[in-house]
Formats: C-alpha cells, sequence, structure tokens
C-alpha cells in the first residue's frame, strides 16, 4: 500500500511531505501533519491522497461581480463616513480601504450630497437600492451645480458658509444618530465655553437662569453661542481649532438635539429657550435670512405654548422664566426686523405678558415661593429690560400708518424725548463708569435714545399722521451724525470687545446722514459728519443683512457715491474759485495777494444754546451732554415745511427706494438750488435716480 501510494506523489514531492493536507483529512475536518504517508491516516490504516490545487481560470463574469462588490461596499463607507461627519467628528477621516476610480467618484458624490438624507429609511435600505441610490446622488449633485443667487450662497465676515440644509425640519425619529457621534467637549473646554457665555452673552440675552442649567440640549446651544462669540485667534489659541470648524460642528450637534426633541411641536420651555439662544447666536455669523426667517418660527412656538399671556398656576420660577423668554423673542423680533427695514411679527397689543422683575440670578431660584424686585439700580436683568422699553417705543416710531389714525408730529417726537428722559433715570445715571458692563450699557442706551430722535425726525416707515417738521437739512445731518457717533463709542472702549457681537447695524442714521451729506458741503458740520460716516460706512458694510450685495446695503452704496461725487464737486469749485482769484491778483500789479477763500455752499443758520440751529426743534439732552429734559418743543417750534422742502421729498425717495430697489443705478445729478422756507438757497439733490 506504501509502494501504491508512493506511486501517487506528485513531482517534487518524493520527500514524504505534501503542501496541503490530504483528502481524507479534509473530508474529516482533522489536522493533517502534511506527511506522506500522513499520521492520520497511518494510524487509521487509510489510503493517504494528496490534494492538489485546483488549475486557475479567467472568468469575465467573476471579475463583473467583484467590482460591483467592491464599489457597493466602497459607497456604503463613504456614506458611513459622510454621516458621522455631520453630526460632529473632524473633517478628514481616512477613506475606504479600496480605491478604485468608480470608489473615488462614488465618494465624491455622496460626502457633497448624503447630508440632506440622514433618515432611518434611507438609512435600513442602503444595502439593498444601491443604484437607486447612486441615481438620486448624481440628480442631486446636477441640482447644486447651478448658479444661485448672492442670498442663498452668502458667506460670513469669517469665512464661515452657511449650511444648505437644516435638520430643524425632520421629524424627531427621521434622524439617525451613530453611537458616539455626538461627543460631549472635555471638561477643560467645557469650563471654557461655559465662562464665555456667562461673560459675553448672558449679560446680553437673559433666557436662562443660569444656576439651573442642567440638560445636554441646553448646554450645547450654550456652546455654539459662546464660539460666535470668539475670534479666530482666540479659538486657535483655547481650543487649537480653526472657529468655522468649531461653528459647524457644534451648529450640527445643536440642530441635531433640536429635531429629536420635535422641536416644530414642542411644548418644552427648555427647548424653545436652546433655540433661542441658537437663533441668536447664528445671526452673527449666518449673514442670509435664516435667522429673520426663523424669528418667525420662534414666536409661533412662543404662542403656541402661551407665552404671549399671563397663566396662573405656575410657580414663581416658571412664570419669570416665561417672562424673560417672551421678552428676549420680542426684542430679536424687533432687532431682525431693523436689520432688513422689514415689519415686526409682533404688533401692539397682541400680548398681555409683564415685564421680568429687576433681579439678580443668585437672588431666587426653583423653590422660591416669591421674587423680589430693586426700584433702582443696575441687576442681572438690566439690560434685557432696557432692552425691553425700547422695542416698545421703537414699535411706536417705525410702524406703519394706513390711515390718520397715528400719532401727529409732536406726539412722536415727545416720545422720543420721553424715552430718553426714562432711560437717563432709570438706568444711565446708575451706571458705574469703572464697571465695564455698566459703560456698556451707558453707550447703548445713549445711542438708543439717539435713535429715537432720529427716527422721529426720519421715519423709517410712512406716517401719514406725520406733517415734516420745520427741519432744515444741518440739524437733521447733526441728529444722524450724533446717533452715529454714540454708536461708535461702543467700539472706543477696548474692555467691551467681548460684547461686540451683538451686531446693530446703524443702517438708518448712516443712510440719513448720507441724505443730509448730498444737501450739505464745506461746513465744519459736513466734515465731522463725514469723519463718522466714513468709519460707519467701513464698519457697518461687513455686518448688514445679505451683506453688500443685499437689498438694504445698495442704496446706501449709491447714496454714498452721490454724497461723495456732491463733496468732491464742492471741492474742484472751490478750487478753481481759489486759483482765479490768485489769477485775479496776478493781473493787477501793486494790490496784495488775498488768501484764498472756500465759501460754504450750504451756510448754516445761527446756532442756540443747544448747539441746534435756531427756530429748530432742541436736541435731546442725552445727544448734548446737558440733562435738563424739561424742555419739549411746543408747537410753534412745529411749523411744517414749505411744499418746495426738498430736504424731506429726499428722504420720502429714499425710503421708497429701499422697497423698490433698482437693479442699475442712475446717473449721478448735479445739485440744484432750491429756495427754503426761510428765504435761503439751499443746495440739494433729489434723488429721481433712486425711484
Amino acid at each position: 500500500m506504501l509502494n501504491s501510494s508512493a506511486a501517487q506523489i506528485p513531482n517534487g514531492e518524493d520527500d514524504h511531505h505534501i503542501r496541503l493536507a490530504c483528502q481524507a483529512c479534509q473530508r474529516k475536518k482533522i489536522k493533517c501533519d502534511r506527511s506522506f504517508p500522513c499520521g492520520p491516516c497511518s494510524r487509521s490504516n487509510l489510503h493517504c491522497a494528496p490534494s492538489t490545487r485546483k488549475p486557475r481560470t479567467r472568468h469575465a463574469g467573476k471579475r463583473a461581480v467583484d467590482g460591483e462588490l467592491r464599489n457597493r461596499i466602497s459607497k456604503l463607507e463613504s456614506l458611513v463616513e459622510g454621516l458621522s461627519g455631520e453630526v460632529g467628528l473632524q473633517d478628514g477621516v481616512p477613506g475606504a480601504s479600496v480605491s478604485t476610480p468608480a470608489a473615488e467618484q462614488v465618494d465624491s458624490a455622496a460626502s457633497h450630497t448624503v447630508g440632506k438624507y440622514i433618515g432611518s429609511t434611507f438609512w435600513s435600505s442602503l444595502t439593498t437600492e444601491v443604484q437607486a441610490l447612486r441615481d438620486a446622488l448624481e440628480e442631486d449633485q446636477q441640482e447644486d451645480d447651478e448658479p444661485t443667487s448672492p442670498t442663498m450662497s452668502t458667506n460670513s465676515a469669517n469665512g464661515q458658509s452657511t449650511n444648505d440644509y437644516d435638520l430643524l425640519i425632520c421629524p424627531p425619529n427621521a434622524i439617525y444618530v451613530m453611537p458616539g457621534a455626538l461627543t460631549e467637549p472635555s471638561s477643560h473646554m467645557q469650563a471654557i465655553l461655559y465662562s464665555t457665555f456667562i461673560r459675553n452673552v448672558a449679560p446680553m440675552y437673559k433666557i436662562f437662569h443660569i444656576p439651573t442649567l442642567r440638560r445636554f440640549l441646553e448646554r450645547a446651544s450654550l456652546w455654539f453661542a459662546a464660539i460666535n462669540t470668539l475670534s479666530d485667534g482666540e479659538c486657535q489659541m483655547q481650543f487649537s481649532r480653526a472657529r468655522s470648524d468649531l461653528l459647524q460642528q457644534y451648529r450640527r450637534v445643536v440642530d441635531v438635539l433640536l429635531a429629536q426633541a420635535d422641536l416644530m411641536n414642542t411644548n418644552d420651555l427648555a427647548t424653545l429657550q436652546a433655540f433661542m439662544t441658537t437663533l441668536i447666536a447664528s445671526r452673527i455669523t449666518d449673514h442670509s435670512r435664516r435667522a429673520w426667517t426663523m424669528t418667525a418660527l420662534v414666536v409661533r412656538i412662543a404662542r403656541a405654548m402661551g407665552l404671549h399671556h399671563e397663566i396662573s398656576g405656575l410657580t414663581p420660577f416658571e412664570a419669570e422664566l416665561r417672562r424673560c423668554l417672551w421678552q428676549t423673542i420680542r426684542f430679536l423680533d424687533v432687532f431682525v426686523a431693523i436689520d432688513r427695514a422689514t415689519e415686526v411679527l409682533i404688533s401692539v397689543g397682541s400680548w398681555s405678558t409683564r415685564r421680568p422683575k429687576n433681579v439678580d440670578d443668585l437672588e431666587y431660584d426653583e423653590s422660591s415661593a416669591s421674587i423680589p424686585s430693586h426700584d433702582g439700580g443696575l441687576t442681572d436683568m438690566s439690560f434685557a429690560l432696557l432692552a425691553s422699553e425700547a422695542c416698545d417705543t421703537t414699535l411706536r416710531l417705525n410702524n406703519p400708518e394706513a390711515s390718520s389714525s397715528g400719532d401727529p408730529w409732536q406726539q412722536r417726537l415727545d416720545i422720543a424725548h420721553t424715552f430718553g428722559k426714562h432711560v437717563q433715570n432709570k438706568y444711565i445715571q446708575y451706571c458705574d463708569r469703572s464697571i465695564p458692563f455698566h459703560r456698556l450699557i451707558s453707550a447703548i442706551g445713549k445711542s438708543m435714545s439717539a435713535s429715537m430722535i432720529l427716527r422721529a425726525v426720519r421715519p423709517m416707515m410712512g406716517h401719514v399722521s406725520s406733517v415734516p417738521p420745520r427741519v432744515d437739512s444741518p440739524y437733521v445731518l447733526q441728529i444722524a451724525m450724533d446717533a452715529l457717533r454714540e454708536h461708535e463709542s461702543i467700539f472706543e472702549d477696548p474692555e467691551a470687545e467681548r460684547w461686540r457681537w451683538l451686531v446693530w447695524v446703524q443702517w438708518h442714521g448712516l443712510a440719513v446722514a448720507l441724505a443730509g451729506l448730498c444737501s450739505v458741503r464745506g461746513t465744519e458740520l459736513a466734515e465731522k459728519a463725514w469723519a463718522c460716516v466714513d468709519k460707519a460706512y467701513d464698519r457697518h458694510s461687513r455686518h448688514v443683512a445679505d451683506t453688500r450685495n443685499g437689498m438694504l446695503w445698495r442704496p446706501i452704496e449709491k447714496l454714498h457715491k452721490k454724497a461723495s461725487s456732491f463733496r468732491d464737486a464742492g471741492r474742484r469749485e472751490s478750487q478753481i474759485s481759489g486759483f482765479r482769484e490768485l489769477q485775479l491778483a496776478a493781473d493787477l500789479p501793486g494790490t496784495a495777494t488775498p488768501m484764498p477763500t472756500y465759501p460754504p455752499l450750504a451756510q448754516q443758520p445761527p446756532m442756540n444754546h443747544h448747539g441746534m440751529p435756531m427756530g429748530s426743534m432742541p436736541m435731546d439732552p442725552i445727544m448734548s451732554g446737558q440733562m435738563d429734559f424739561g424742555s419739549t418743543p411746543g408747537l410753534d417750534d412745529m411749523m411744517p415745511l414749505q411744499p418746495g422742502d426738498a430736504g424731506w421729498l429726499d428722504w420720502e425717495c429714499i425710503m421708497e427706494d429701499f422697497s423698490n430697489m433698482p437693479l442699475e443705478m442712475g446717473d449721478l445729478q448735479q445739485p440744484q438750488q432750491v429756495r427754503g422756507s426761510d428765504g435761503l438757497q439751499w443746495p440739494c439733490v433729489l434723488h429721481s435716480d433712486l425711484v
């Protein structure tokens, strides 16, 4: 038997050693010692037959199947990587182990568009509908390649692009979160972000009761808001991460948590608080109209929860939280409406919720039977209360009128003066100049007061009841300049840098000042106004809603060009006039050479003790530096303009231009001499090219 077996040994195996297990051991599934004959066969007295490899043959079908399988595996791996990156993991995850041209193409398509399809149904069908998935992705890729409008592809000042989709509209069970994807920051990073939020955000917006922050959703919105208030350099120094990466990561975390909390149908106060915090913070880095649009969602949810009315049966703590949140929603509503020169959503008289109490967070908690309130002094709620009262006055001055049933002109001006007096007595007089946040409250209070006066003189909306007052261009220009100057003081305090993220674009004051500079030049007031306008123009162009290509900034840009052209024309005329006088003196020998003169083209009336033209309305005492609020303009000082007052007509045209903005600029007109009601000739430009 051994001899017969030895005859079957293949060539090269005469050393009594075989490479593969024998056939008997393979059938019995036992270990073969690969000798010939092997030990198991010898002990069992079996025929030991060596095994041979099967010949390799080429099959085109087999290769096609392998390629399809590799493509499917590559697609699934790339989709998993894209999903994990969308919910918070860092970029740069290593790619698939199988690298083929087809796999690279699929990976490129999937990583770009898969974020729009994060649903449980989609996830469960990945392994069976790969071809349908590819078709959908390719179709979506073609749609993404189409050009978009500037508003939809808006980039923020720091280069952080807006997301092209929102998880907030997804049902709570449609978001699949991979285990470990929504990871919390380290303890050290959480401590930094928490202190940043307390220092930079909490004093401005009283949404949370800080000592009772517990939920993950609330803390995630806190992290996102804190990062928004930091600069790129601060993020690199403290976290060794780019600010744009951190914003993208934590916004995705918050969006997923809000969707899982069923934001659209929520009745949970903490969920709405987190959404408000995220929305307020995203307005800083997202210059698209997302925050403006989402504000309507906030208002609807708040009304569904009954925040706009007082509800009985609540604890003092819960009632106070609801009041704080409702007043913050009102502030955001007015804020984003002014950002885009639109009407507010929460109208006067549509709510009855009381204002929060003037109290510090540490003075009450969830077990408090009552909450105290301080009549005087500044607390944690002071800025929020100031903002709430400013909203009331702004609504009275900015709401458009469809009939002549609104406040007449003198009452509107009295409203603005009364607000300035109230702010001075209730807030500014208690500010300690050694405390940075107190200086900020003082600066913002004065800026608000100046802006109210300006809105009374030059309304942002049409007012049928408002007869144009007897004001000339230098007076209106002075008011606009003071409003811009008070706002600029916020940026002059180096210790107020932590709160400058609250960007309030003074487009209204800038537009009024530019309109005045279209008819005033060559005077000391005009030179000072241009200094304020240049600073404001450069600063606000970086933060204006919808960027510089939006519907709000383009008319201001046109107005700036017109005012600059008017100023430059005056300088050229002055230079020509001076040169002619020098030439005339040179042609007359024996006469002294006079110095060139630069007469102002727009003469200003005599100034009163308020620094304003005689016969005009007195300046608000906060703006003039005097604290005497006793002077209120009388009816004699409020004589209407004559029909030929072109300054008022200019403003009406400008405000109409904000609503109907042309696509192209018209030709700049040369200034015309318009005779005013006082007999003086005022060079003024009718902005017929702005309508």
